[in-house]
């Protein structure tokens, strides 16, 4: 009896391990990330604002990702940047007094949300005399929805601190909240120490179709869309 229990969990342990083997073998896996990183936005269209100048801003993204396979994945990730851009206006006060070129700022969301959903075509890249990935790169396509948190404000500037009040300026306009969709397209690459952890870096581009309600200038600014590419690196884990 003693030999046969034996036996039975000789068998059992041995079935386990070929499971296993079989799971990270054939790229059957569940991979989460979390990423940090920079991103940057083109000029929107249909707005009223655009800005001519280009600004970085922080990009972050957590994320989940099933293989079916090496070479097939699917997944979902939330993201969350900044969109702003700047612009030189030429300023003139009262009678047509010069006061010379200001900086002024267009922040379009000062948080933007996403849930994208995504599917990868992977590139594995084996360990030599070892059945797993040792590093892997994947391009795909995603699409889902964003939502932009922003509260409509207006910041006035002076020329310098002495001029009178006259000599006022909008110098940051904030669009107002709004909601939308998105689409885009991944391309990256996931270095492995061992069969779980990872260090990844991504590229995502992506453009939105932003819907707000803005009574300003004639609901100028209610519809608009726009391009912004998060870089990030981030730590992921392999289960």
């Amino acid at each position: 009896m003693l030999f046969k229990l034996r036996t039975m969990k000789s068998i059992l342990l041995s079935i386990s391990a070929l499971l296993l083997c079989t799971s990270v073998t054939m790229g059957q896996s569940i991979e989460i990330g979390v990423n940090g990183g920079m991103s940057n936005t083109l000029k929107p269209g249909e707005s009223l604002y655009k800005g001519d100048k280009n600004v970085w801003n922080y990009a972050a993204d957590v994320n989940v990702h099933y293989g079916f396979n090496d070479h097939w994945e699917i997944g979902l990730n939330i993201g969350m940047t900044k969109w702003e851009r700047l612009q030189d206006w030429h300023l003139f006060g009262p009678e047509g007094v010069d006061l010379g070129i200001h900086e002024v700022k267009y922040v379009f969301a000062q948080r933007a949300v996403s849930f994208a959903f995504s599917s990868n075509y992977v590139i594995p890249i084996y360990k030599q005399y070892e059945d797993y990935v040792k590093a892997r790169f994947y391009v795909g396509l995603s699409t889902g929805a964003v939502f932009i948190g922003n509260d409509g404000e207006e910041k006035y500037g002076r020329v310098n601190p002495f001029t009178p009040k006259e000599y006022t300026y909008t110098s940051e306009f904030h669009f107002q909240s709004g909601y939308g969709f998105l689409a885009g397209a991944q391309a990256g690459f996931t270095y492995y120490f061992n069969q779980t952890w990872g260090v990844n870096l991504d590229f995502s581009p992506k453009i939105a179709w932003v819907k707000t309600v803005d009574p300003r200038f004639n609901h100028a600014n209610d519809l608009y869309s726009i391009i912004y590419y998060p870089i990030t690196l981030g730590v992921h884990v392999r289960f």
